[in-house]
């Protein structure tokens, strides 16, 4: 079974190592920590929760919905003050400048934290992120071990459901809070379910439909392949 794989690769890369995961309250943290507590010891997971002026209330409380339904603590960081010294000392205007700034804080407050527990940062990005990069560069993309990277979207609502995760969360419109009213469906302009039926189609076939959603999901992949590959150095050929 899919879910138990993901276990048993939890149970052995954390072996020794304590687990270090930002939680949102969005459903992919959720079905990730959710996963962690069926693998390792509870006290060896650090859950932060790293709040800025853009998250909503009700993302706390999914954080607590989800906490408790695995008995298990999490730590509230703010990060608004280090967001508006940065942008401050940069000069920073762009919406989504800063959006990319918060992932990045996030992934630094996480490693910071897994620098003074014995952790080890665990991701959750999933399959239809991942290959259309809808993931901050060294932001969320930034991590130890990624457990559900070989889901995409769908499975996770899916699975999810069958864990009996809160509801709330399961329902929740999927959004990277990195600015007002922001939703990952409206930056990419195709829904998750459209956006898994032509990624599994691409996976199988190897090619994208020629249709305006086609067409849209070919440029997230394109445009996209350097977040899925390590830095050039000297002698490679970047067209390849």
């Amino acid at each position: 079974m899919i879910l138990d794989g993901i276990k048993k690769f939890l149970s052995d890369k954390l072996s020794g190592k304590n687990a270090v995961i930002g939680l949102s309250g969005g459903i992919d943290s959720a079905f990730v920590v959710t996963l962690l507590a069926d693998s390792i010891e509870r006290n060896r997971i650090f859950a932060i929760y790293m709040p800025d002026s853009n998250s909503p209330e009700e993302d706390l409380i999914d954080v607590e919905k989800i906490c408790k339904f695995n008995s298990i603590s999490f730590e509230t960081i703010p990060i608004d003050k280090i967001i508006k010294e940065f942008s401050k000392a940069l000069n920073l205007k762009d919406s989504k400048v800063i959006g990319n700034l918060k992932s990045r804080v996030r992934m630094s407050t996480l490693y910071s934290v897994a620098n003074q527990n014995n952790g080890i940062v665990v991701g959750t990005t999933n399959k239809s992120e991942y290959l259309t990069g809808y993931f901050t560069k060294f932001g969320d993309g930034g991590c130890d071990i990624e457990p559900i990277i070989g889901l995409y979207k769908t499975q996770i609502w899916k699975l999810s459901k069958e864990m009996g995760l809160p509801k709330s969360i399961i329902e929740k419109k999927p959004s990277a809070r990195l600015w007002a009213e922001q939703t990952d469906e409206e930056d990419m302009g195709i829904s998750y379910s459209e956006l898994d039926r032509i990624l599994i189609k691409f996976e199988e076939s190897g090619e994208f439909p020629e249709s305006i959603e086609g067409k849209i999901v070919s440029n997230l992949y394109l445009s996209s392949m350097h977040k899925r590959r390590l830095p050039y150095s000297p002698g490679e050929d970047p067209a390849s």
